[in-house]
């Protein structure tokens, strides 16, 4: 991945109070397919690819109920964190989204403040199956969604407090990847992008730290709405008038600003700067998490007395001591510090085995304090500041600080490491015994291939050992369609 900011490097021209939204759509197709025209770029757009199958897979078992009800033999659309498949794209789409934020060991992009694969895959999968599409048009569908989305998010900026991300600009990405699979054209994406902004979901942020499983609901029913919004324009649905500034003012902290727009409108590509998380814990937790890991090489568990965590305001939210599930620790710095200390994973479910290891991280987490330090917010999005101070038992003090954590593009992962994350995602209990083979196939099947081929092991079948022919292109004169056969 490469390292630096994400700063405007080109960009189209737009004058200032026109509809941003048409050059931004078509500046994020055009860098998706310079992305996807490359060895590279394909290389990368895969890569996302496999550790978001990774995530929604190993999430098999661990949904709230009635997130993930077994499908049935013969439907068309996979459903990765559920047994057997079903008929409506917007069901496989809503649960591995759901499954996706339930595993949380994804990847997005620092600026953005927000995660666009997430949504865009959830929604490229499902249309792609849905459509008989391959892998190549799965993999643009997700590097369209993602490169729009995380254009979104650069424009429209942080969201207003209280306000979590997942769902809102998303619900876009989701159509865009959904829009592509389908078969629109540039012009019927910024339709779809348009009116997937009309109906964003603006989902509270406490009850994400609380633990409640309402939050899966919000990526969930957020990609399904972008999906059957790209449907629907797909079917003749009329447009609507410009919404990104209408979003920008309710769930954000305002319009578009000129440099927001700027750096929306960059021509070059944004997936290559994406972050992959190493462990499944929320972004704002990782630097803390990083930090405590320094700690532990010269601190044992047993002998932490207090910790006290100085970080930027979006961080220090995450303060709760006492998480009482999953969902609540996976957004708890204090829960991320303590496993750091102990060397365990932040994110691991719940489960035989696990009871010992979580009261003796429990014990060091109600002993942290997060502290909001004002000093550190100006670094926040270009890093994520973290530092911790510790003492220890016998009255030490050891201070620990991080800006980026393993798997910022700062400080990339390196590609066996990445392979080690998702085959430890894979590890989950209840994780399908195939999975390991589509991830497999993920990373070097030709773009031929149809997708369905290629998810056949988690449905029980065996993959296709050929590729087969790409897309039909669209008939002459057909509107609003393109072929993506092409690269």
């Amino acid at each position: 991945m490469t390292t630096g900011s994400v700063r405007p490097a080109g960009r189209a021209a737009v004058i200032p109070g026109d509809d941003v939204l048409p050059p931004l759509v078509a500046v994020g197709v055009a860098a998706a397919d310079a992305l996807l025209a490359t060895v590279p770029g394909q290389g990368q757009v895969r890569s996302v690819a496999a550790r978001l199958t990774a995530n929604a897979v190993a999430a098999r078992g661990h949904l709230p109920a009635g997130l993930a009800p077994a499908g049935h033999r013969d439907g068309r659309c996979t459903l990765l964190a559920a047994r057997g498949t079903t008929e409506a794209p917007q069901r496989a789409a809503a649960t591995t989204a759901a499954a996706i934020t339930t595993t949380q060991c994804d990847e997005g992009l620092r600026e953005s403040r927000g995660h666009p694969g997430l949504h865009a895959y959830a929604a490229g999968l499902a249309a792609t199956e849905d459509a008989d599409g391959d892998v190549r048009t799965l993999l643009r569908a997700l590097a369209v969604g993602w490169e729009v989305g995380a254009r979104l998010g650069l424009l429209l900026g942080p969201t207003r407090d209280g306000v979590h991300p997942h769902g809102g600009w998303g619900t876009a990405a989701a159509a865009a990847a959904a829009g592509v699979a389908a078969g629109l054209d540039t012009a019927g994406l910024t339709d779809a992008v348009n009116l997937a902004l009309t109906v964003a979901l603006a989902g509270p942020d406490e009850s994400t730290r609380r633990g409640s499983s309402a939050h899966h609901l919000l990526p969930a029913l957020g990609t399904a709405t972008g999906l059957t919004v790209a449907y629907l324009v797909r079917d003749g649905f009329p447009a609507t008038g410009p919404a990104a500034a209408h979003l920008g003012r309710t769930a954000h902290q305002g319009p578009p600003t000129p440099a927001a727009v700027d750096a929306a409108l960059t021509t070059r590509p944004l997936l290559p700067h994406a972050y992959f998380k190493p462990v499944g814990v929320c972004a704002h937790a990782l630097t803390s998490w990083t930090a405590a890991r320094t700690l532990a090489r010269d601190v044992p568990g047993v002998d932490v007395a207090s910790v006290t965590v100085h970080t930027y305001a979006g961080a220090a939210r995450l303060d709760e001591r006492f998480p009482d599930n999953r969902l609540a620790r996976q957004f708890s710095i204090p829960w991320a510090v303590a496993c750091g200390l102990l060397g365990l994973d932040p994110g691991v479910a719940d489960g035989h085995g696990e009871a010992r290891r979580h009261a003796e991280a429990a014990r060091i987490a109600e002993r942290v304090e997060v502290r909001h330090d004002p000093g550190l917010d100006d670094g926040y999005p270009h890093g994520r500041p973290a530092v911790v101070e510790l003492r220890d038992r016998a009255g030490r003090r050891h201070t620990a600080r991080a800006r980026f954590h393993p798997g910022d593009r700062e400080t990339p992962l390196a590609p066996d490491e990445l392979a080690a994350v998702n085959a430890g995602l894979l590890r989950a209990a209840g994780s399908p015994a195939g999975a390991a083979e589509v991830l497999h196939a993920l990373a070097q099947a030709p773009g031929s291939l149809p997708l369905r081929h290629l998810t056949a092991p988690m449905r029980g079948g065996t993959p296709s050992p050929t590729g087969g022919p790409g897309p039909t292109p669209a008939a002459p004169g057909t509107p609003r369609r393109k072929d993506t056969a092409s690269w």
